[in-house]
């Protein structure tokens, strides 16, 4: 549209400029005229329209005739024959048709009563014209393109206005993450809430993988077919609920112990997931620093509450995750780290509920995401028997869990069909 403007524009303003060139006048046609001679050439006296009639017309008299054939027509020098009748050399003068001699001459000469070149090219008329021109070319675009016009300004519209309330929401967000941040280092009572829960489940062989803690209640997503004993009970197949205050089991007790590290928060609490389950690689996705601040986040809480599990490094090209341990052991490559035999190989991003839940021996966390020869090794790094799982940021070819972020904080977790909002660092 823009372009067809443009081009409807120019063509308007070139029809315009070149209305003095159309109506300038054509030059006369082929007439007899004779050139005023020096007073060298006419033997030392001035020249006059007597003596110019009496060699081109044979008659003095008729001098008359010649002057008013050329009466107030410009001349080179920019003067013109007035009625004195006094001529200046090199003057051209018309002379009637029936002129003859050798000082007749044929030749083009130009009518009118001022040069051309004195006349002014840009004159109001001409302007006037000009912004005419403009605005009946813009007034026409309005007409067949208004439609078009119409729907560029409201998609200008609403993008600005999506834009203003995404940077809103996005600012909303921050002062929520930076609120949680500050909620979860002072929090005590929820993850012992969420510890208690897992480890009195266990202990009815029904095993958690997922954990929701509020003043309220406990939300726990659980892995057997079992039905839910007081006070638990089921909200839909695989999710129980129970009041917070309910009793729970001793932290010391279940077959394996609890790895829970918080996703984030929303409006239900804060969501806890055990990484007994992980069963080989976690990705966390999307935004690279919202990703970043999840995995600070959980090796916060490793640090908090499982300070006996070892931590092993894979720095990237930007360095380590803010977050990693001092005691961590560094790692060069994925390629140095130890297999125990075949990945796991899945890729759907849902927990496998045939998979082995199992105690963790370490922790991997890697900076970028891997190449698929590395994918393939660090799989099998984390295999069945290995007794170790990985968090990368960066999504790997074959994750067991995939975490997938968003700019404006949110973190959406495919497992158990949950977004919460995750707290900046």
């Amino acid at each position: 549209m823009i372009r067809r403007l443009l081009l409807l524009l120019a063509t308007t303003l070139l029809a315009a400029l070149s209305v003095p060139t159309a109506a300038a006048a054509a030059p006369d046609d082929v007439v007899k005229v004779a050139v005023v001679r020096t007073p060298e050439q006419n033997g030392g006296r001035p020249d006059t329209l007597d003596q110019i009639a009496q060699r081109t017309l044979g008659d003095p008299g008729r001098a008359g005739e010649i002057l008013d054939l050329n009466r107030d027509r410009p001349q080179s020098d920019g003067g013109a024959l007035t009625d004195s009748g006094e001529v200046h050399p090199g003057w051209i003068l018309k002379l009637p048709d029936d002129a003859a001699g050798p000082d007749v001459r044929l030749g083009r000469v130009t009518s009118g009563s001022a040069p051309a070149a004195d006349k002014p090219y840009f004159t109001w008329k001409l302007v006037l014209a000009l912004v005419g021109a403009v605005i009946l070319a813009l007034v026409t675009v309005l007409v067949v393109f208004r439609r078009r016009i119409v729907r560029w300004a409201l998609d200008r519209y609403r993008t600005s206005a999506e834009n203003k309330r995404l940077r809103r929401q996005i600012q909303q967000q921050g002062r929520l993450r930076a609120r949680l941040n500050a909620d979860f280092a002072a929090d005590q009572a929820g993850p012992e809430l969420a510890w208690r829960a897992a480890t009195d489940l266990d202990a009815d062989r029904v095993e958690a993988y997922a954990l929701r803690t509020s003043e309220r209640d406990v939300t726990a997503w659980v892995t057997a077919d079992h039905d839910a004993r007081a006070p638990w009970r089921a909200e839909s197949d695989g999710v129980w609920t129970r009041p917070a205050g309910a009793s729970g089991s001793d932290l010391s007790g279940g077959s394996v112990v609890p790895c829970l590290v918080r996703v984030g928060g929303d409006g239900e609490g804060s969501l806890f997931v055990d990484l007994t389950w992980l069963d080989g690689v976690l990705a966390i996705t999307g935004s690279p620093g919202v990703a970043g601040d999840v995995m600070s986040a959980l090796l916060a809480d490793l640090a908090r509450f499982r300070p006996d599990l070892p931590v092993l490094s894979v720095p990237g090209l930007g360095g380590e995750p803010t977050g990693v341990p001092s005691g961590a052991t560094r790692v060069r490559s994925i390629g140095d780290l130890r297999t125990a035999g075949p990945g796991a190989g899945a890729d759907d991003g849902m927990v496998r509920l045939a998979a082995r839940r199992r105690s963790l021996t370490a922790l991997i966390v890697i900076a970028d995401a891997p190449s698929t020869e590395e994918a393939e090794h660090l799989l099998a790094a984390c295999g069945p028997d290995s007794g170790q799982v990985a968090v990368v940021l960066g999504d790997v070819p074959g994750a067991h869990w995939r975490w997938v972020t968003d700019v404006d904080g949110s973190v959406r977790v495919p497992s158990i069909d949950v977004t919460v909002t995750a707290p900046a660092r």
